[in-house]
């Protein structure tokens, strides 16, 4: 009994490690403002063609076009200020016609020049944004 019972806990183990997703090196190396899902890029940041915002009393970033027909946007519980540390929030982004919200656990995987990379494991959400002084 003691050995099925150790088998099924290792199965189980087995099982849920291969369901763990990781975020790619790509997108940790990458400063591209950028959102990417599933590790398809939903947008990239253009200068020349979009602008992008900050609300630091709403912890909220955006990215969008310039007439705004194609955006993401993330608004965060709390402002995250160590690599490892999760944050709640909500990302809403465009694909064509259509409008997606999604309410998840971000992890910080980064920060540089005021850039923040977040990972949203369970949702297999990527986001690249930017604090403006």
């Amino acid at each position: 009994m003691r050995k099925l019972f150790l088998i099924l806990v290792l199965m189980l183990a087995a099982f849920t490690g291969c369901r763990k997703s990781h975020v790619s090196d790509d997108f940790k190396l990458n400063s591209t403002l950028r959102m990417e899902i599933k590790g398809y890029i939903t947008f990239l940041y253009d200068p020349l063609t979009c602008q992008i915002s900050y609300n630091p009393d709403k912890y909220e970033f955006r990215v969008h076009s310039d007439n705004m027909s194609d955006f993401y946007m993330l608004r965060l519980d709390e402002m995250p200020g160590r690599v490892g540390q999760s944050v709640n929030g909500v990302a809403s982004w465009t694909t064509g016609d259509d409008l997606h919200s999604k309410k998840t656990a971000f992890e910080a995987l980064k920060f540089e020049g005021g850039k923040i990379w977040l990972w949203s494991s369970s949702s297999r959400i990527a986001v690249v944004v930017q604090t403006l002084d």
